[in-house]
């Protein structure tokens, strides 16, 4: 990198970083509050089950887009996608307060939508960290990024809990409105973009994009099964736990933010302590350690009914992500092109949310049909599954996806 670029690309990862913070503050809470929120309206578990698996952060919406988003992007500039993604969202939280000043389940639905389509941002973030950093610095990158979205969850979750009991989910999603138009004015006017030789849009070349989508390159075909596999997992039980534990044991939203409270801390110690030594992990290791931890929290929640099991359950969920986010990430910017690599990102979503999809709305049928252990049991099942999947499937040398 010449001295312009370097200082454009600190630059980039300083934004990047501050934008993390911001999204992390409001995200932390919305993530808390939004299945209780459709809840208030008067739907079945089933239905917001529905409505997680098609527009929640692994849904089938941002499955569908994102690739194509991120196929744009490869040959455009990143920073317009992103900069498109945050309002979207911003109009999703209008419709969401809306919908909570109405007390109108119709404007939920359109919501849900403008959600989903925001996150079509998401594997274009991905990348532009990845281009904004040496090859050997990538999974500190991620690592530092992801730091920055969970470190407000220590107390922001907690906070938009108690806000969301005593003032109603109004007074949270009219904070997170305000955030998101922050978060505008920061990528407008602060983020850079160097330039890259652009591929041509040709949209002939769609026939084998969606080729190549739905029969991706042998040397990362398995890290995209694995996706599948952890998506049907996570959106069986876990997926639509927050609903599940309010609609079950009428857990309050504060106990339901203390709860991501916890889970955040834990994450976070767990990357503070890594941060210096991920570089050191094999990969590979990383992610069995992340499914471990997965398992413990699944198939304590499955048996449990009492508040502080639980909290102690979010202390294994806090450390699985930590361990996971930066190995998968890492892993599959360096077995790809810089030219595909946005797509390639996308694709994991495509993957997770195709296969992911009915797993919310299954679960709130087998919850409703059979009770509250049966789709976490579910989960749990799978999630070995995907622990044996990576032992056996997962090939990695040099921090890159190998065949065997």
């Amino acid at each position: 990198m010449t001295d312009e670029s370097q200082s454009s690309s600190n630059r980039n990862i300083r934004v990047l970083t501050a934008r993390s913070l911001l999204y992390g503050v409001f995200q932390r809470i919305f993530m808390v509050i939004r299945q209780p929120f459709i809840l208030s309206l008067n739907p079945s578990v089933a239905v917001m089950g529905f409505l997680e698996g098609l527009g929640g952060f692994q849904g089938l919406l941002p499955a569908l887009i994102q690739p194509f988003f991120g196929w744009l992007s490869d040959r455009m500039q990143r920073k317009p996608f992103i900069v498109l993604g945050t309002v979207l969202m911003e109009f999703s939280l209008i419709l969401f307060l809306i919908s909570g000043l109405t007390s109108t389940f119709i404007f939920i639905v359109p919501a849900v939508i403008l959600s989903a389509v925001s996150l079509l941002a998401m594997p274009i973030i991905d990348s532009l960290i990845a281009e904004s950093v040496e090859t050997s610095k990538r999974s500190l990158a991620y690592n530092k990024i992801m730091l920055a979205s969970m470190a407000p969850g220590i107390f922001s979750p907690f906070i938009g809990g108690i806000l969301a009991d005593r003032f109603g989910f109004i007074s949270v999603l009219a904070i997170g409105i305000v955030i998101q138009a922050l978060i505008v004015i920061l990528l407008v006017l602060f983020l850079k973009e160097d330039s890259f030789k652009k591929g041509s849009i040709n949209f002939s070349e769609l026939r084998l994009f969606i080729k190549r989508n739905l029969s991706p390159s042998r040397n990362v075909r398995n890290l995209y099964w694995m996706n599948a596999i952890d998506a049907l997992s996570v959106g069986l039980g876990p997926g639509i736990l927050y609903g599940l534990l309010r609609s079950k044991f009428g857990f309050s939203i504060s106990q339901l933010g203390i709860l991501s409270t916890i889970s955040a801390i834990s994450m976070v110690l767990t990357q503070l302590f890594i941060s210096r030594r991920i570089a050191n992990f094999g990969i590979k290791k990383l992610l069995i350690i992340a499914n471990v931890g997965y398992l413990i929290y699944v198939g304590g929640a499955a048996l449990s009914n009492n508040f502080y099991i639980f909290l102690l359950l979010e202390v294994g969920m806090g450390i699985a992500p930590a361990f996971w986010v930066p190995a998968h990430k890492t892993l599959l910017a360096n077995s790809v092109t810089k030219k595909e690599r946005a797509e390639a990102m996308g694709r994991v979503t495509l993957y997770r949310g195709l296969f992911g999809f009915p797993a919310p709305f299954i679960g709130g049928l087998l919850y409703e049909q059979f009770g509250y252990q049966v789709p976490l049991l579910g989960s749990f099942i799978l999630g070995i599954v995907g622990t044996f999947y990576i032992y056996f499937y997962i090939h990695v040398k040099d921090k890159r996806l190998i065949e065997k």
